[in-house]
């Protein structure tokens, strides 16, 4: 058995007596007004004495345990990784919607020969713009330290640069 949690307290005892004397005098003092209104303070005062008792024992200095400080750092860590998370799940859904709208143009480019020369800068300026994401894609990923959305980016980079040079000649 554990010898502190079973151990014997004068302190404790004492107090606990303490408590007990003060309780009982104020039941005395309201038993003269009405025996039942003495009875339910009575039962109030022990029912808040053992629901802030660990308090009690803390203040007293009887409590062997201590309060444990929260982890802030682990706190600034989590939220630190959500918020990098919604920052690379935000620039993915660009990069997607960016990419959507390049294969769009492209299709009415090949539909639509008539519009060639129109639609041929407008690709160019969206690939000009996706690059541009991209390049900020990198960097995050490259801050936040994940190899694999480097290479992700990379090869995306790779497929819209053939894409630009091709539709700006």
């Amino acid at each position: 058995m554990n010898s502190e949690s079973n151990s014997f307290s004068w302190k404790g005892l004492i107090v606990l007596i303490v408590i007990l004397v003060i309780v009982s005098i104020i039941a005395y003092l309201l038993s003269s007004l009405e025996g039942f209104l003495a009875g339910v303070v009575v039962i109030f005062i022990g029912f808040l004495i053992s629901f802030f008792r660990d308090d009690l024992k803390r203040v007293l200095g009887l409590s062997t345990q201590q309060k444990e400080p929260t982890p802030v750092a682990d706190a600034e860590e989590d939220s630190l990784e959500k918020l990098d998370k919604m920052i690379t799940l935000d620039m993915d859904k660009k990069i997607s919607k960016e990419r959507q709208s390049i294969a769009k143009t492209i299709a009415k480019y090949n539909e639509k020969p008539k519009k060639q020369q129109k639609l041929g800068p407008e690709i160019v300026e969206k690939t000009t713009a996706l690059l541009a994401l991209l390049d900020q894609a990198k960097s995050h990923a490259i801050q936040s330290g994940k190899p694999d959305l480097i290479a992700h980016y990379e090869e995306i980079v790779v497929e819209i640069e053939g894409i630009h040079e091709k539709y700006s000649l």
